[in-house]
């Protein structure tokens, strides 16, 4: 993040999770952002180490993603701007094939949400999703109980078959039938498969900027090219990387502005 911030010149959110971590840890890490000019922390409980099925909290650690963002707010105000995880489908841990279970497992999940919001979360991230219609309604449900924050959603284009299919049953994501049908077709083709990627990943956050999304938070493991590509479909970013948006979320804001002047013009 220090590098991203000082030699690159990109405005960077740190991730900071409770796994291992005592406050002490978690004291020094923030005293480097601060002396490092890093503002933004996403700020999240953390999956297992590596090895260990189930989370647990270190001894004298925190217990929760809360907790994270209590301390934070606690020892340094208002210095940092607050990141936060949400979740469209419910965390895994929560997804249950009984509907009456699910659903209160849900709202629990939004009640949830919100007291990390009230505790000084500014910003939502979300889980990787492939039905825009779930992340909508998952907007819609956080400001049905009070969350006004801005929702971002997090985007993973398909770069591989196996990776893919990894990574949804860890997550336990829904993937609609009509995208299921065309990646089997086409499963032991890997350049076939990146380009779909590119596509649905195009047509997803075409749809999510229409609906007004105030960002996108790509996750790329990495790679970038796939990224890049999507980013370039929408305009975001021009065909020379030289030129490149240093933050996309700017490009949006710009874009919407472009469409009400045209509106406006139009009327």
């Amino acid at each position: 993040a220090i590098r991203m911030k000082q030699e690159i010149g990109v405005e960077t959110m740190m991730h900071l999770t409770c796994t291992n971590m005592l406050p002490e840890k978690v004291t020094t890490a923030l005293t480097k952002c601060k002396e490092s000019g890093i503002d933004n922390i996403l700020a999240l409980r953390g999956d297992p180490p590596k090895g260990q099925e189930k989370w647990q909290a270190v001894e004298g650690g925190f217990e929760c993603a809360l907790d994270l963002i209590r301390f934070i707010r606690k020892e340094h105000g208002d210095h940092f701007c607050i990141g936060i995880a949400g979740y469209p489908e419910a965390h895994p841990d929560n997804i249950v094939d009984d509907e009456a279970q699910f659903a209160e497992n849900y709202e629990r999940e939004l009640a949830y949400l919100k007291s990390k919001v009230d505790a000084g979360g500014e910003v939502i991230v979300t889980q990787l999703f492939y039905d825009c219609d779930i992340f909508l309604k998952f907007v819609s449900d956080c400001r049905r109980v009070g969350i006004n924050v801005p929702i971002v959603p997090g985007i993973m284009p398909i770069q591989n078959y196996g990776g893919f299919k990894r990574m949804t049953g860890f997550c336990k994501t829904k993937v609609p039938s009509e995208i299921s049908t065309q990646l089997e077709a086409i499963k032991d083709d890997d350049v076939a498969v990146k380009k779909y990627g590119i596509h649905l990943g195009t047509e997803m956050c075409r749809k999510l900027i229409a609906n007004g999304t105030p960002g996108l938070h790509m996750y790329s493991l990495n790679q970038d090219k796939a990224v890049v590509q999507i980013l370039r479909n929408l305009g975001l970013v021009p065909e020379e990387l030289g030129d490149v948006q240093k933050n996309p979320t700017i490009a949006i804001a710009d874009k919407e502005g472009e469409t009400q002047k045209e509106a406006a013009t139009a009327q």
